[in-house]
């Protein structure tokens, strides 16, 4: 690595030559307390390093070293630092030059200037080694997950196409997945992974076999199942291949393979009508797309008919007013509550230019308003009441909790036309009919939470078993499908602890989400 930034540029000293270039203290100080804006940490890393180790090798020789005491300490506490940034083992026993040479004397180096060019070789070596496989997009941690076995990768070799990069090439393509400037080369004639490979496949493209990429390190391909996945995605979207029947059977083929090591590219969003493919575990979310969203029921049941049968276009002829009807397709993000605010705006009316805050009290006013409740006390907070106000203090219906889930209550699972009177009484064969509340997370993720009064368990004051057999036997058909049930009890809800435990649970629930 030959660039150099983070020394000062030796400037002229009087008639007879140069001043000898020094430590740009400043601009370390600066990359020790964080990333730097002009250059990587992988290409600081490798300047801190080439500096150490020259200055360490040449301790105590004739030509002398750059940096004083202080610089050194300066550059070895920061190359600790960016290191640790980049996930890169390094563990020096000594923190300056004084410490060096007390190191090195009690390791029986004194006299000895090969011995301790010796030992600086073997101290900075382990960490150029790691550097020069490092991946700049896994930072923190090598991918964790490994269900995708070596039979399946061979399979993946053996039968997908060898123009993965589809209409774009092999540089245009990894460039959508892997910053390739950064990079480093596998060719020392060039300085990246951008010019090598423009080097090896596209200027001279039979100079590498046609499928290299599969043990390159610098793509980890190998190494995990997040970045093979990722790959096989990107190989199907709408900018890489245009051919609608091509991308058809070639998810075809992919999912053929994966399914035996439980994964899937599935359709989560569309460019002009073309498909967007991301992977996921199969049985992970609910499949298919969500057609009629109806929620905050506070009142009797939606009558309703089928306006295009065909179509599955359900209208609501009777009793609309109580409850709301979300209409609109479901982002490949999940419902958040920006997208319930922009949707709320337009079906009560509010000028454009009206503040998310105030849009964001109404519609809270109106979900509120369809909590269960007691009407002899209708301002108590109930145990359903409590769980909502909880999520919303810490997920607000504004500008602020924006990117979070929204979190609907008195969603419909069931519409059954007939009402209970018309059927005598009796359950509908559909089972429950609403889920006390629903999230719609990203990657067609539905989570139920259910808070469960003594009537969900107990006929009367006894305890009913035939209650909760029909309870847990629906909880069990709806994990089938997809979805993902947690229950709360009453009882539970209505502790002094209630509010912290709600506060953990949906920390744990959402924030993982990304958001």
């Amino acid at each position: 690595m030959n660039r150099q930034f983070l020394v000062h540029q030796p400037t002229p000293y009087g008639e007879f030559g140069f001043a000898r270039p020094g430590l740009d203290s400043g601009r370390v100080e600066q990359l020790r307390a964080a990333s730097l804006y002009d250059v990587t940490d992988l290409d600081a890393a490798y300047e801190l390093v080439r500096i150490a180790r020259a200055d360490l090798e040449a301790l105590g020789t004739s030509g002398g070293e750059l940096l004083d005491d202080d610089e050194i300490a300066l550059l070895l506490g920061t190359l600790s630092v960016v290191l640790r940034r980049l996930n890169v083992s390094f563990n020096s026993p000594f923190h300056d030059f004084k410490s060096f040479r007390s190191y090195w004397k009690q390791q029986g180096m004194t006299g000895s200037h090969e011995a301790r060019r010796r030992y600086v070789a073997s101290l900075v070596d382990p960490v150029l080694a790691q550097l020069d496989t490092h991946h700049p997009h896994l930072v923190h941690d090598r991918p964790k997950s490994q269900r995708i076995t070596d039979v399946t990768r061979r399979r993946l070799r053996e039968h997908l196409p060898t123009n993965w990069w589809g209409t774009l090439d092999e540089v245009q393509f990894l460039n959508r997945l892997y910053d390739l400037d950064n990079l480093p080369s596998s060719d020392p004639k060039h300085a990246s992974a951008t010019q090598d490979i423009g080097h090896h496949c596209i200027a001279d493209p039979y100079d590498w076999d046609a499928d290299w990429f599969w043990t390159d390190p610098r793509f980890a391909l190998a190494d995990g199942d997040e970045y093979l996945l990722r790959f096989l995605a990107e190989m199907l979207h709408p900018e890489v291949r245009t051919d609608a029947k091509e991308v058809e059977q070639l998810q075809a083929l992919i999912n053929a393979i994966l399914m035996h090591d439980g994964y899937e590219l599935a359709e989560t969003d569309s460019i002009s009508g073309a498909p967007v493919f991301m992977p996921r575990p199969i049985g992970a979310g609910v499949p298919g797309t969500m057609k009629n969203l109806f929620f905050a029921s506070n009142g009797p049941k939606p009558d309703f008919v089928l306006g295009d049968a065909i179509n599955n276009d359900v209208l609501v002829v009777k009793n609309g007013e109580f409850c709301l009807q979300y209409d609109r397709p479901l982002p490949t993000s999940g419902l958040t509550w920006g997208g319930l605010i922009d949707w709320w705006r337009t079906q009560v009316s509010f000028p454009e230019d009206t503040a998310d805050e105030t849009v964001g009290k109404s519609l809270y006013r109106r979900l509120w308003a369809s909590l269960h409740h007691d009407p002899k006390q209708p301002e108590a907070i109930t145990p359903e009441r409590l769980l909502f106000r909880t999520y919303c203090r810490h997920y607000p219906i504004n500008e602020t909790g924006a990117a979070y889930p929204a979190l609907l209550p008195q969603v419909y699972l069931h519409l059954d036309p007939r009402t209970r009177s018309e059927r005598g009484g009796k359950d509908s064969v559909l089972g429950r009919e609403r889920m006390d509340f629903l999230l719609l997370l990203p990657g067609a993720e539905r989570i139920v939470l259910e808070v469960d009064g003594k009537q969900h368990y107990a006929e009367g004051n006894v305890a009913s078993p035939r209650l909760y057999s029909k309870m847990v036997a629906e909880d069990r058909a709806l994990r089938l499908k997809g979805y993902q049930v947690y229950r709360f009890g009453g009882h539970e809800l209505g502790q002094a602890t209630a509010p912290t435990m709600l506060r953990d649970f949906f920390a744990a629930m959402v924030e993982p989400q990304g958001r």
